[in-house]
């Protein structure tokens, strides 16, 4: 019943700031049950993180984290950069290892005139300096969309990242202007039984607001969805477990009782605290 944190990177991911080994003794320090890693994996030569896991030494890592913080249970997960373009390759690529749970994520967005990497600083002028609000944010979930019925992953990572940098310029998102949307996306996450994250790294960001907020949260709830996931995307460790209360809150408000980790990819549930 302690929380639990399902969206942790560490150094085997190339932004990552902390090794396994240092998230395991803050969580028990912290009194976490449970914390997920979910390393990138990026497949397009364009992303900053090409190439960079190693899966023998992730799997070395969280070998010897277990051993030295036997009271906090690791997950091993994967967070994939989804593209439709690279979709057979990630499908390939996970086949070839035994994960816990995979994330599902739209960092990249291919567009007429160009390709942004919206999750990262750059954006702001390549990208949502160029395009309308509408023009700058549907690409964005329909990419979401196809990611959702590609069956690749467990978890839909942070519903609206697209509003990290864009609301710098555009405001706040009102899930109502992209209602249809977002809620073709939330139909087809419940439709194919993947699980939605509450990704609290938009309380330390710009959006001032998990992703996804709380309309979107009751959105899916009422059309059927029950799997809720929740993760900080701790990047360093002093970051674990921040927000996760509050997005515990959230959840009840939506109308939760439970949330859901993964072993070997089936869900476990637990009952929200």
């Amino acid at each position: 019943m302690s929380p639990v944190d399902l969206h942790v990177h560490s150094t085997c991911s190339a932004d990552g700031a902390s090794r396994i080994a240092e998230h395991a003794r803050r969580a028990e320090a912290l009194g976490l049950a449970e914390i997920g890693f979910c390393e990138h994996v990026d497949f397009d030569p364009r992303d900053s993180g090409y190439g960079y896991i190693d899966l023998a030494r992730y799997d070395r890592e969280l070998a010897l984290a277990r051993s030295l913080a036997p009271w906090v249970r690791l997950r091993q997960g994967v967070e994939i950069t989804y593209q439709a373009a690279l979709e057979d390759e990630a499908r390939t690529w996970l086949a070839g290892h035994a994960w816990d749970y995979v994330v599902a994520s739209v960092h990249l967005v291919d567009y007429a005139d160009g390709w942004a990497l919206i999750s990262e600083p750059r954006s702001v002028e390549d990208y949502f300096a160029t395009h309308s609000q509408r023009q700058a944010y549907v690409p964005y979930f329909e990419e979401l969309l196809r990611a959702v019925r590609s069956g690749l992953g467990d978890v839909l990572g942070h519903f609206d990242l697209v509003k990290r940098y864009g609301t710098g310029l555009f405001g706040p998102l009102d899930p109502a202007v992209f209602a249809a949307e977002i809620r073709a996306v939330l139909r087809a996450a419940v439709e194919e039984g993947v699980a939605l994250e509450i990704n609290t790294s938009g309380l330390r960001q710009a959006p001032g607001e998990p992703y996804p907020g709380l309309a979107v949260l009751r959105w899916y709830r009422e059309l059927g969805g029950d799997l809720l996931t929740v993760g900080s995307d701790a990047h360093h460790v002093d970051q674990l477990a921040a927000g996760v209360k509050e997005a515990l809150a959230l959840a009840r408000e939506a109308g939760f009782q439970s949330s859901v980790t993964f072993e070997e990819r089936r869900p476990v549930w637990t009952k929200l605290l």
